[in-house]
């Protein structure tokens, strides 16, 4: 399910049915949308009927139940038509019980670009076990009790701070803590979903390093996340701190999160090659400077369609979906044009269309490729002081945490 008011141009609104995507509308776009003449009631019901229909045939049906994208530092209030409509598979003639499964998303950087995404995914529960169990009088009176059982469930997958603040802390923490203990049988960003709600609980208890009196956990990584930053890298990016800690390392040191045996100082290093980043460095280039316009034009068009802040992801995405496969048109055309112009056929202007979503992606690797291996050069160019530092500043923290366990 996704907010009609993303489907401002008719492209769009195309888009949303060949994708199966079940538009419904908010409380804060109903004047809006009223005043271009769409009935709000009738999309409502369609989207009911529409969830209703794919209980029957046994689909996933995807909903996003704060009702929109907001700006905070934990979970928003879910609104009540998420139940209503989860309700709706204790009537359906499925083949199959309803079964919900509480997902979450967040970035380790947030407000940054190319951020790692993290999708956490909870325990899955039968709603008409779920039912059966709590004893509602009806379901109309059930809509509040699932409500706040889908919180629940949600939250506990989800990054959540009473600030913005003590949100940053966390991330950070996270961060360096996942680097500190993460293992080659685990994926870094696992690791940091397995000590998310640790790390969030001593950030907002303001709980104490015992390895570092009288200083708390909301400070107690700040030095680890300034060298990050100080080494070009994300400041809450678990994989930027996985690599400041194995550049910091000195040869002869052995430091207390290196695995006995271990062949790299950090196992989730993962340090690109430089012999792939120069075979790859033309092709990336070019990819990047076609992808480059299109990008910029996406940022210009939504930023100009955006009312609210917090709909510039929304009206980045569709948008500049279609504005970017504008743009491959476009490029197409100059290159068959080209192509006639220099007596070849004009044919050969798909070769470009089919090879230009690659390299994009090529050009965003070697990008952050090119990033990770400066990242290393600017820490080794560090004095052994530094490094040393770096690495007893981790070692206290990973001490600290061992402690707690």
């Amino acid at each position: 399910m996704a907010t009609l008011s993303a489907t401002v141009l008719p492209l769009a609104t195309a888009s949303y049915k060949a994708m199966r995507v079940i538009p419904v509308m908010r409380v804060r776009d109903v004047r809006k949308l009223r005043a271009r003449g769409v009935d709000v009631g009738a999309v409502n019901a369609a989207a009911f009927e529409a969830v209703r229909e794919a209980f029957v045939a046994d689909d996933v049906v995807a909903i996003f139940p704060e009702g929109g994208v907001h700006d905070k530092p934990k979970l928003g209030s879910l609104r009540s038509g998420v139940s209503k409509m989860a309700l709706i598979g204790l009537d359906t003639a499925s083949k199959n019980p309803l079964t919900v499964v509480p997902f979450g998303m967040h970035y380790e950087a947030p407000r940054t670009h190319r951020s790692d995404l993290i999708v956490e995914i909870g325990e899955p529960f039968s709603l008409a076990d779920w039912y059966a169990q709590t004893q509602q009088p009806s379901e109309r009176s059930a809509e509040p009790a699932l409500t706040a059982r889908l919180y629940g469930a949600i939250f506990a997958v989800t990054r959540n701070s009473s600030s913005w603040g003590h949100a940053d802390a966390r991330d950070q923490l996270i961060a360096t803590i996942a680097a500190l203990v993460g293992t080659d049988e685990e994926p870094l960003l696992t690791t940091t979903t397995r000590v998310r709600a640790h790390c969030a609980a001593l950030v907002e208890s303001d709980a104490h390093a015992p390895s570092r009196a009288g200083e708390p956990w909301q400070t107690v990584a700040n030095p680890i996340g300034d060298a990050v930053v100080r080494a070009g890298g994300l400041r809450t990016s678990a994989r930027d701190t996985a690599r400041l800690l194995d550049a910091a390392a000195l040869p002869t040191s052995q430091p207390s999160w290196r695995p006995e045996g271990a062949s790299a100082v950090h196992v989730h290093a993962h340090w690109p090659s430089i012999t792939a980043i120069l075979i790859t460095a033309v092709p990336a280039l070019i990819g990047l400077l076609l992808h480059a316009p299109l990008w910029l034009g996406v940022l210009r068009v939504a930023k100009r369609l955006t009312l609210v802040r917090t709909d510039y992801v929304a009206k980045a995405i569709l948008p500049g979906l279609h504005l970017i496969l504008l743009g491959y048109l476009v490029l197409g055309g100059l290159c068959a044009l080209a192509a006639r112009a220099a007596g070849w056929s004009m044919w050969w202007a798909l070769a470009l269309l089919v090879v230009l979503p690659s390299l994009g992606d090529l050009g965003l690797w070697w990008r952050d490729a090119v990033r990770a291996v400066r990242l290393r050069a600017r820490v080794r160019g560090w004095s052994a002081a530094d490094r040393t530092a770096v690495v007893h500043t981790a070692e206290r923290i990973h001490a600290a945490w061992n402690a707690l366990s």
